[in-house]
């Protein structure tokens, strides 16, 4: 099965822009991924080694007619301040990113966003990042712009593509990412891990959203050789 097939797109139902050099958040957090941990330690999900040599080749924004669920079996998170989680092929572990606020409802200056584990592979427990998933490859930081409902995110492993956590009302926030000349109201990730060889790798990453001036579905699938 193609990437597109896996992702529900049909040729003559979409619409393909290629993006060249421009690379995508999330793919330098998944190039970081190097081992998953053993079946005995399956509960703390993976193992981070910082500067594995894979490198995202190049990816394409599709427009489709809605988002595709990737695997139906694994469970969607919906937390509250929710504006993007991060699926594996792995297993259903799932980061969650959320947006933190205020007793008013404004974006928290202190702590505008948060990143953790969602462990549907066992309880579904929420669980914090281990410090050097937080250091190397799934933490997330913020950066205060004179705009106090605006924040510049980044992921630490891809500090060179910042993207926008914007307050929508109060109480609601946003995470934009320009992709392809567009802007993406990210929704979610999803990478597909080879398993066949002594080192598992990332095969590649789909990145799903919405047109933030248009409302229509976007994904970016990613290359990673």
């Amino acid at each position: 099965m193609t990437a597109d097939e896996r992702a529900g797109m049909k040729p003559g139902h979409s619409r393909t822009t290629h993006a060249g050099r421009s690379l995508r958040l999330l793919c330098a957090v998944l190039a970081a991924l190097v081992v998953l941990a053993p079946a005995a330690m399956a509960i703390e999900g993976t193992r981070i080694t910082p500067g594995n040599a894979q490198k995202p080749r190049g990816s394409v924004v599709t427009e489709v007619a809605s988002l595709p669920v990737v695997r139906p079996d694994f469970p969607v998170p919906s937390d509250p301040g929710q504006v993007f989680y991060l699926q594996r092929s792995s297993n259903s572990n799932t980061v969650v990113y959320a947006a933190r606020f205020t007793q008013d409802g404004r974006l928290d200056p202190r702590e505008p966003i948060v990143a953790y584990w969602r462990r549907f592979n066992t309880t579904g427990e929420q669980l914090p990042l281990k410090m050097i998933e937080d250091s190397f490859a799934f933490g997330v930081r913020a950066r205060a712009t004179d705009d106090p409902d605006v924040f510049r995110i980044h992921i630490v492993s891809y500090s060179e593509r910042p993207a926008t956590l914007r307050l929508v009302e109060p109480g609601r926030a946003e995470l934009l990412l320009p992709v392809g000349g567009r802007t993406m109201r990210m929704a979610s990730a999803y990478a597909d891990v080879d398993e066949s060889g002594l080192m598992p790798s990332v095969r590649e990453v789909l990145v799903m959203g919405h047109d933030a001036e248009t409302g229509k579905p976007l994904v970016e699938r990613i290359e990673i050789e």
